[in-house]
């Protein structure tokens, strides 16, 4: 469980190319998948792929042993419930990244990512919502598979519309208008 700080999973496929798979912060755990094969006896992926972790940011991490979930779950198995709304939170983001690929422009695909990242990572502020993850361009382009300079192009038109500001962190004054953008 991450209490402190971001986490970015990621893969190198066989070819060689470099995907950012997700992000965890605060309060989320991860991978999840363990927990899963642990207490069910069944693997969800099953593909060769290696996944890798790095901290974005100064992490707190608290870790337990499969056992100890085993027999905590065992003694008290409301804790199902838990862990399926982790699951549902896992499910929202691999949806979230669905709906992204299917639209039309990266300029629209840049927009939605960034009103995932103000939902899930924001803090509401004066100037808007700030999302707290340290994402530079490359971070944008390699979740979405665009090149950084696609990103970069994308960011100015949005600080140009006035939909996002920069600086030390990414503001979004609106996050609705920047959700409409999106999907306009």
């Amino acid at each position: 469980m991450v209490t402190k700080g971001f986490v970015k999973r990621y893969l190198i496929s066989n070819e060689g190319t470099y995907g950012v798979q997700v992000i965890y912060g605060p309060g989320d755990i991860f991978p999840i998948t363990l927990a899963f094969s642990a207490l069910f006896k069944r693997e969800i992926n099953e593909g060769p792929e290696i996944y890798y972790y790095e901290a974005m940011t100064e992490v707190e991490l608290y870790t337990l042993d499969e056992s100890d979930l085993i027999t905590a779950v065992e003694n008290d198995p409301t804790l199902y419930r838990d862990l399926f709304a982790i699951c549902g939170n896992r499910l929202h983001s691999t949806l979230q990244g669905l709906e992204n690929l299917t639209l039309k422009s990266s300029y629209q695909r840049v927009a939605h990512e960034l009103v995932y990242m103000a939902k899930h990572f924001g803090v509401k502020k004066n100037s808007g919502t700030v999302i707290q993850v340290p994402l530079t361009h490359q971070d944008i382009a390699d979740m979405l598979s665009l090149t950084r300079e696609t990103v970069s192009t994308a960011m100015v038109q949005l600080r140009k519309k006035k939909l996002i500001n920069t600086g030390k962190a990414i503001s979004v004054p609106d996050i609705e208008k920047l959700a409409d953008e999106s999907f306009s």
